[in-house]
C-alpha cells in the first residue's frame, strides 16, 4: 500500500504540472501571444505524456494490489475502502486530491479549446474566408455546433 501512496501522490503533482501547462496555454491565448504558443503546446504534450505514464504505472500497481488482495478487478475507489487503517486515510486523501485536478483539466481542456476554436475562426473571418465545418465549434456529441464566431472575452 506505501508504493500506492507514493505513486498516487506523484501522480497528483503531474496533474497538478498539466494543470500548470494548461493555465500558461489559456493566458497565452487569451493575451494573443501566439509566439509561444508552440512551446506552450509542448509543453502541454510533455506533461500529459508523464500523467499517461503514471497511469499506466498505476493500473499495473493497482492489478498487482487486487490480485494480492484477492480482488477480481476492483477500481481504485474499490482498493482504496478495501485497504487497512493507516493505508486507507492516506489512500482516500490522495485519491480525492487526484480527482480533484482531474476535474481542474477536463475543465481546463474545454476553455482551451474554445478560445483556440474562436481564435481560428476569427482569423478566418479577418481574413475574409467562410467559417466551414472544419473550422466549425464541436460539442460533447463531436458534431459541430453552430456557434457564431465570439471575441475572447465572450467565451469565458
Amino acid at each position: 500500500m506505501e508504493a500506492l501512496v507514493s505513486l498516487l501522490t506523484r501522480e497528483r503533482l503531474l496533474v497538478e504540472l498539466l494543470v500548470f501547462k494548461l493555465v500558461t496555454l489559456r493566458q497565452l491565448l487569451l493575451t494573443g501571444e501566439t509566439r509561444f504558443l508552440p512551446w506552450a503546446s509542448e509543453e502541454v504534450d510533455r506533461a500529459t505524456t508523464a500523467v499517461r505514464d503514471i497511469e499506466l504505472e498505476r493500473a499495473i500497481l493497482v492489478t498487482a494490489l487486487s490480485d494480492e488482495r484477492g480482488l477480481a478487478e476492483p477500481s481504485l475507489a474499490e482498493l482504496v475502502a478495501d485497504a487497512p487503517e493507516p493505508w486507507r486515510g492516506l489512500l482516500e486523501e490522495a485519491h480525492a486530491g487526484l480527482r480533484d485536478h482531474a476535474l481542474e483539466v477536463q475543465d481546463l481542456l474545454q476553455a482551451t479549446r474554445r478560445l483556440a476554436e474562436v481564435g481560428v475562426r476569427s482569423l478566418a473571418e479577418a481574413m475574409g474566408e467562410e467559417v466551414g465545418p472544419a473550422l466549425a465549434t464541436y460539442g460533447p456529441t463531436g458534431r459541430p455546433d453552430t456557434v457564431p464566431a465570439r471575441r475572447y472575452e465572450q467565451v469565458l
